[in-house]
């Protein structure tokens, strides 16, 4: 009787490890980071850029979209490449603490004649200072979607430049 009661407990023992110890030498998903958005997450340095994606439409231009922790003690300057046919460098300032980039926060970044298209990915070079850089490729999205359509390039309208005028003033005689 008691060969057959140490078989119950040992059978027992083992489907009970057999059936829950199935993950004991898995790592769990949950200890992954991971982007929990639309965007990328990329770090330069002491910048943090939180949600980096590309807004585009049938303008043929691109928005350049996210949030910017910068844990420096100074305002960077991060140049950002869109490494298309044509080379677009921008330059974003990310002031101390939070800075989000994007037209409906009131901080554009476009990337002019870029033809991108929603769907595609994009590979950017981000760099500021001596820092090294880091290249992504970061997703297009377009603005058909009423989340992104503040955010669509088309609605940029550049603040007009003032040339000074090429003719003289007449002089006052006297």
């Amino acid at each position: 009787m008691n060969i057959r009661a140490l078989a119950s407990i040992t059978l027992a023992a083992t489907l009970l490890l057999g059936t829950a110890g199935c993950g004991i030498f898995v790592d769990a998903a949950t200890l992954k980071p991971y982007s929990a958005s639309d965007g990328l997450n990329v770090d330069v340095g002491g910048l943090q850029l939180r949600n980096v994606l590309v807004i585009t439409d049938e303008s043929g231009d691109a928005s350049l979209v996210f949030t910017s922790v910068n844990n420096t003690t100074n305002v960077q300057y991060l140049t950002v490449q869109f490494r298309t046919e044509t080379p677009v460098d921008l330059t974003v300032v990310a002031n101390e603490g939070i800075t989000k980039v994007g037209l409906a926060d009131g901080n554009p970044a476009i990337a002019t004649g870029t033809a991108l298209k929603a769907g595609q990915y994009v590979d950017i070079y981000f760099q500021y200072g001596g820092q090294d850089g880091v290249a992504m490729a970061i997703p297009v999205l377009d603005a058909s979607h009423s989340l992104y359509a503040l955010y669509a390039p088309s609605l940029f309208i550049p603040e007009p430049v003032v040339t000074p005028s090429a003719t003289p003033s007449p002089t006052p005689e006297g």
